[in-house]
């Protein structure tokens, strides 16, 4: 099991499942085929006969017969000399498609309720002795096994708003794994329940992660960019969060956090963080109005000391896009090094966005001598 993925039900066993793939309705071919076989009692394997007799062509005739077979609702019948397809009554054939999923259902249902039978007699223990002191409100997650289970049962009992932040190098970011990503989300909009979801603006370019996420917006989810994040955060409602750890940390995999006061700073962190990032639509592609807010992180990461590499690895990018936005950033700013720049972007001052000037993605400070740069992706 995957660090975030939570216990789903297969599809119905394979003697049940050639109507998987079927349409709701099934092709007028195959209602013309079924009615004439209605009529007759029988109507011989020969498709081009059937196909001679009403106009057809043979594929249409064989994808018809192959629908009808599919649902039941002929049976081939091996005579003597010949071989027969037999109409068969529509509820037959219903019966015949979904006992076996019915039964499955009752296996699924009745081993899920053996579960929560054999676990339940632990509960009382457990919470007893978290009430006694010996639990903590911080918990350690050591396996996905166990990570997964928690995050399943928050987002079952979540009433009201989920929030995630989510840093590209944590896994389900760059795969567009929307249930890493949202655990149960689907399932939390149905239920009217407010989903946020805060990403790094290099996933504006990621076709992939757009085609994902846009079901979810189309939902209801509200998702924003920001240059950095450090840590991958979920938070359920405010009884919950949930600070997962580095992929190559080895150990943990994440920690659950229930004291209030914590849970509660950490919305309060949630809450400024995202107040200052900018919204994402799925319609949208490239950097656009993130680029000016992507260019000051590249710069004041530069400015820090932080190597190429770093940098593109606190934003979420390649070292080859980072490298090109610093050229970028350079040629707009007028910079010989970037030092040099990051004292330009600096002494801008707590107003720099009202002097930058933007335009497809560059950052220029306005002056007399240089006009509007020139727009760029």
């Amino acid at each position: 099991m995957n660090e975030l993925e939570v216990l789903t039900i297969p599809h119905a066993p394979a003697d049940g499942g050639p109507h998987r793939d079927r349409p709701d309705h099934p092709d007028p071919e195959a209602r013309v085929v079924y009615a004439h076989a209605l009529r007759r009692g029988r109507i011989r394997a020969d498709e081009d006969a059937i196909a001679a007799e009403f106009g057809m062509a043979p594929a249409a005739v064989r994808s018809a017969v192959e629908t009808l077979t599919g649902l039941h609702l002929l049976r081939v019948d091996d005579g003597a000399d010949q071989t027969w397809l037999v109409p068969v009554d529509p509820e037959v054939a219903t019966a015949t498609l979904i006992s076996p999923i019915d039964e499955e259902v009752r296996r699924r249902t009745a081993t899920i309720n053996r579960i929560r039978r054999q676990l339940s007699v632990f509960r009382p223990q457990y919470e007893s002795t978290r009430r006694a002191g010996a639990g903590t409100d911080i918990e350690e997650l050591r396996s996905p096994d166990e990570l997964a289970g928690r995050l399943h049962l928050a987002a079952v009992r979540c009433t009201s708003g989920f929030v995630a932040f989510h840093p590209n190098h944590y896994p389900g970011v760059r795969e567009a794994d929307v249930r890493r990503l949202v655990p149960g989300g689907s399932a939390m909009l149905d239920r009217g329940v407010h989903v946020r979801m805060l990403l790094q603006h290099s996933v504006r370019t990621d076709i992939r992660t757009r085609s994902r996420l846009d079901p979810l917006i189309r939902a209801g989810a509200e998702v924003r960019t920001t240059g950095e994040l450090s840590r991958q955060l979920m938070v359920f409602d405010a009884s919950v969060a949930f600070l997962l750890h580095r992929p190559d940390r080895a150990g943990t995999f994440g920690v659950a956090i229930r004291n209030e006061s914590a849970v509660q700073l950490l919305l309060d962190l949630v809450e400024a963080t995202w107040s200052a990032a900018e919204p994402y639509s799925a319609k949208e592609i490239g950097y656009h109005e993130v680029a000016d807010d992507l260019h000051r992180a590249i710069v004041r990461l530069l400015t820090d000391g932080l190597t190429d590499e770093a940098v593109a690895r606190r934003l979420g990018i390649s070292v080859r896009t980072c490298r090109r936005h610093i050229a970028m950033v350079l040629r707009d700013l007028d910079a010989v090094s970037r030092f040099q720049a990051g004292v330009r972007v600096g002494a801008a001052g707590p107003d720099a966005p009202g002097q930058l000037i933007r335009d497809g993605g560059s950052i220029y400070p306005a002056s007399p001598e240089h006009g509007a740069p020139d727009a760029r992706q």
